[in-house]
């Protein structure tokens, strides 16, 4: 009866914000009709519809960019494009979406508007922040940021500073957080939408709440925090047919529960509830299964603390039907309900429904694992194709220069060939067949001049090319044989470890330890070259800082001059990817590296 109540509740509260929201899609949709408005300005106006429909009608935000290939002109082509990456990806399409991507970046250069060139560099740089490509992300929000310059691109610019703030947010920057999340707010605030004022509250009270957890005994950065989330919550309510990304919405409501729930006395539940209702309000509304999903498991958490495991069990299995009920797989976000269930199981007493819980965690998580490898097959294969597809460009870019010219030297010669002829049309007969032979002799002679100029470039391309080859090649053999220095390294450690935890009555592993070490031992007879090499580049890391790099740091500087990603990292050492970011971080400081300077470049210049 309680859960009905409940739902009743949220229903009222959800028909005015939806139907509000329906009466800004539905004035878009009548100024589409609108004859006096051009191509581009209609192009415009459907490419700001999707943002408002793509949390509720995904599908029909997508079928709006549809005719992006038919699009008049290359500033309504490169909005659509745009558009796409962004709906894509929440279809998780990634494929599609890098298609997308491609086919912007092929009109970005011929756009005449600047908003639409800053919307490719933005979707673009976006697409690589969902990625982890954080330095590739950086730089195309940067320029993103350069064409929204003016008056016109200042909401676009407090979302592009939004997401700038993100990457250094959790203690990676604080500096540069709280440089672009105080540049969110500001812009925000001076763009007058509601839905950019939103995402600036949510930036800038996530700043606070970061450098909160960073100095816990300072409480006014808790308030300031509070205080900027409750303002988006107000704006919410004072104007939520305007808020477009109700899933902001979403995040704040459960930021406020979860800072009522950690850093607030238990007699702080009510506030915990309320926000949680707020934000399962919005979810249910929009679809936001992730977000409704964490709210459940913060009132399991708090049925736990009650000594309620059969009330905990209870919502976490309607969690877990959320998840098999969204049109989105979400095996990751199942294995971690899962792996709750069981601790609630265990904490029951019953073990065989822990076991089986147990069992279903791993099976989810293998899945998860799976879809990531998947996940990241698509993402490299569709990188080497932007990769490929960008090359293409520039070198059609660089012909149809060559053919201007080339077109202005036919012009030009053309002139002067016809001005020669009416001049050796005046002349005496001997001057004009002389003429003819003299312009025969210099076409020929030019003719061989360029055959030999154009010999000689391609050898140089050539040897170029095969140069690189040859140092691409080197740094592959390189990459893998320290990888396999790596490897050994780790193996060591752990047969000193069976050493050290070996009996006297175990001759067997101490047979396999002694011939593991004359196998190692051939080893390093093949690898002394490479060694030395390396140990040059250890001795210059250790020397930049001080001898203060542990074995661990070493190991991260290893990865890095293997070119790892932070994921990939974090997947060997088993170690979350803030805990990689971390160590990159403290790294820098022992190196004396400033904030400007790249931890990447500077290890492979070493090495």
């Amino acid at each position: 009866m309680l859960r009905e109540l409940i739902t009743i509740s949220l229903l009222l509260i959800i028909s005015p914000i939806t139907f509000a929201q329906q009466r800004y899609i539905d004035s878009l949709e009548a100024k589409l009709n609108r004859e006096q408005l051009s191509d581009y300005e209609k192009t415009v106006i459907r490419c700001k519809l999707t943002r408002a429909l793509f949390e509720t009608n995904l599908e029909k935000a997508i079928q709006l960019t549809n005719n992006a290939a038919e699009a008049p002109g290359a500033d309504a082509k490169a909005w659509l494009y745009a558009t796409r990456i962004h709906l894509l990806v929440q279809r998780k399409d990634k494929p599609a979406a890098y298609a997308a991507m491609d086919s912007a970046m092929r009109y970005v250069n011929s756009a005449k508007d600047p908003i639409a060139k800053g919307m490719v560099w933005f979707r673009s740089g976006w697409l690589d922040l969902i990625d982890n490509e954080n330095d590739d992300a950086v730089t195309k929000f940067l320029k993103a940021l350069d064409y929204f310059k003016g008056d016109a691109g200042v909401a676009y610019s407090a979302i592009t500073c939004h997401y700038l703030a993100s990457i250094y947010s959790y203690g990676t920057d604080p500096a540069r957080q709280g440089e672009y999340a105080r540049l969110s707010y500001s812009l925000a605030r001076q763009s007058g939408e509601a839905d950019v004022l939103n995402t600036g509250y949510y930036t800038i009270g996530q700043y606070y709440y970061d450098q909160y957890k960073l100095n816990p005994t300072q409480q006014p950065l808790l308030d300031t925090a509070l205080s900027f989330y409750r303002q988006a919550i107000d704006l919410n309510k004072r104007d939520p047919g305007h808020i477009l990304v109700r899933s902001n919405t979403a995040g704040i409501a459960l930021n406020l529960a979860n800072i009522y729930f950690q850093h607030y006395p238990v007699s702080y539940r009510d506030s915990v509830y309320h926000y949680l209702d707020l934000a399962e309000n919005i979810t249910s509304a929009s679809g936001l299964t992730e977000i409704l999903v964490n709210c459940y498991g913060m009132r399991s958490e708090y049925e736990l603390l009650n000594n309620k495991p059969a009330e905990a069990e209870l919502i976490l299995l309607t969690a877990l039907a959320r998840t098999e009920s969204s049109p989105i797989k979400m095996p990751l976000t199942q294995s971690r309900i899962y792996n709750a269930l069981a601790r609630v199981a265990e904490k029951q007493g019953d073990t065989k429904k822990a076991l089986g819980y147990m069992k279903s965690f791993v099976a989810a998580n293998e899945k998860a694992f799976n879809q990531e490898k998947i996940n990241n097959t698509q993402r490299i294969e569709a990188r080497y194709r932007s990769a490929q597809q960008q090359q293409k460009i520039a070198l059609l870019e660089q012909e149809a220069v060559f053919r201007g010219k080339r077109n202005l030297l036919y012009i030009g010669l053309g002139i002067a060939g016809f001005l020669a002829l009416t001049l050796l049309l005046v002349s005496y007969n001997y001057r004009l067949k002389a003429s003819i032979r003299k312009q025969a002799l210099i076409d020929k002679e030019k003719e061989e001049v360029i055959l030999k100029v154009k010999l000689k470039e391609a050898e140089a391309s050539q040897l170029i090319a095969e140069q690189e080859l040859l140092r691409e090649r080197q740094e592959r053999l390189e990459k893998e044989l320290l990888a396999e220095q790596l490897q050994k390294q780790e193996k060591n450690q752990l047969m000193e470890m069976l050493a050290d935890k070996s009996t006297a009555g175990n001759d067997q592993i101490k047979k396999l330890l002694k011939r593991q070490q004359q196998l190692d031992e051939e080893y390093e007879g093949h690898k002394t070259d490479f060694v030395e090499v390396h140990t040059a580049f250890f001795e210059q890391l250790q020397q930049q800082a001080g001898d203060s790099l542990t074995r661990l740091d070493m190991k991260y500087c290893s990865y890095i001059l293997m070119g790892l990603s932070n994921k990939e990292i974090s997947n060997r050492l088993n170690i979350e990817a803030k805990s990689i970011r971390m160590a990159r971080y403290r790294i820098k400081q022992k190196l004396g590296l400033g904030k400007d300077d790249n931890l990447d470049n500077f290890i492979r210049t070493l090495g």
